[in-house]
């Protein structure tokens, strides 16, 4: 598993406004089409429904330094090989600039690293040693599907949590049973919550979401369910959560709580 960032200047027009998923994922595909067409195709489309494979990566949108000049943007693989292939791409390309939006970025480096969603796992672990709770944070709109046509666009921890167990399965990286996840749900719950609405708008179609926050807690977890919920979480932080994760929705940010000392 491996990211690549995209460290960027910019160099002429307007820096996007609100949600940039969209436009930076047609950057970067377009950026992976000068080189390898057929590729470009495959991150598009992501889905093989004969082979139960997910999407191939997540998107961590565009955003920007203190000073408006410097810009990055984050594409995160579940495959390594369909990162190297990718990465191989973006080194032959020719193409130095690219367009997000209607701003002009010179891409200045790209970095890349290795993601390890259980070394994440277990210093969070460590964390919650001094934590009674934790803060979720949503920082891009976020929803989650269902079986049925609605979307559920309110913070929902079982959806969160059967999602990234399904992903983690598919992917082929960890397999926790399902009747652990359910038990696990039952010993958390929301102690504050503070979210709002988001529409995004992609031409014709709107995604509703939220962004916001959440305080979990728990009580008389054993450490093998600590362990499940920081493994979970830790997928989360590295893919993002619920749908549109391509597009830079469900980006997560996990914030542990230490304890309160009463005196």
């Amino acid at each position: 598993m491996i990211s690549i960032r995209f460290n960027l200047e910019q160099v002429g027009g307007e820096a996007p406004s609100g949600f940039t998923g969209f436009v930076t994922r047609a950057s970067f595909l377009q950026l992976v089409k000068e080189a390898d067409p057929a590729l470009s195709t495959l991150l598009h489309g992501g889905y093989d429904a004969t082979k139960r494979m997910r999407s191939f990566y997540s998107l961590k949108p565009l955003e920007y330094s203190a000073s408006k000049q410097k810009a990055w943007f984050e594409v995160n693989f579940k495959l390594s090989e369909v990162a190297r292939s990718t990465l191989e791409s973006l080194l032959k390309a020719t193409k130095k600039q690219l367009m997000i939006g209607s701003a002009e970025f010179l891409i200045e480096s790209l970095s890349v690293k290795e993601l390890e969603p259980r070394t994440l796992s277990q210093t969070l672990e460590q964390e919650l040693e001094s934590a009674d709770s934790l803060d979720l944070r949503f920082k891009t709109p976020t929803y989650f599907s269902t079986k049925s046509n609605f979307k559920v666009i309110l913070p929902n921890l079982l959806l969160m949590f059967m999602n990234a167990e399904n992903d983690m399965y598919i992917a082929r990286y960890a397999s926790i049973p399902r009747k652990h996840v359910f038990n696990l749900r039952r010993k958390l719950g929301f102690t504050g919550v503070q979210v709002k609405s988001e529409i995004v708008r992609d031409g014709k179609k709107l995604y509703p979401g939220f962004t916001g926050w959440v305080k979990v807690r728990w009580k008389e977890l054993e450490q093998n369910e600590r362990s499940t919920l920081c493994l979970l979480l830790a997928w989360g932080v590295l893919f993002n959560v619920g749908s549109g994760r391509t597009a830079g929705f469900g980006v997560l940010q996990v914030e542990p709580c230490k304890k309160a000392i009463y005196k």
